[in-house]
């Protein structure tokens, strides 16, 4: 007597899953690690003093004016109000 063996027809019943959904942990990881490499570039490029950005070897370029902060004001007024003495406190 023989027994049946289903090996022989596993990927017949079910499709084949696609690139997608075999990787998409993976795929989700490395588009946030793009991401968030891409953010701290553009941060890097916006607090940037520099005048001129060169990325990828100069493959993207720009020359910008950069204008200098406002001064502020440091100056602080304080009044001293007449205050009762310590030792006729006591």
């Amino acid at each position: 007597m023989s027994e049946f063996c289903p090996v022989h027809c596993v990927n017949i019943g079910c499709p084949i899953p696609s690139f997608l959904e075999n990787n998409q942990a993976f795929l989700l990881t490395v588009i946030g690690i793009g991401g968030s490499g891409l953010t701290v570039l553009l941060s890097y490029c916006i607090k940037s003093r520099c005048q001129k950005i060169n990325l990828c070897c100069g493959l993207l370029s720009c020359d910008r004016v950069i204008s200098d902060p406002p001064v502020k004001d440091t100056t602080i007024d304080v009044e001293i109000a007449d205050s009762p003495s310590v030792s006729s406190l006591a």
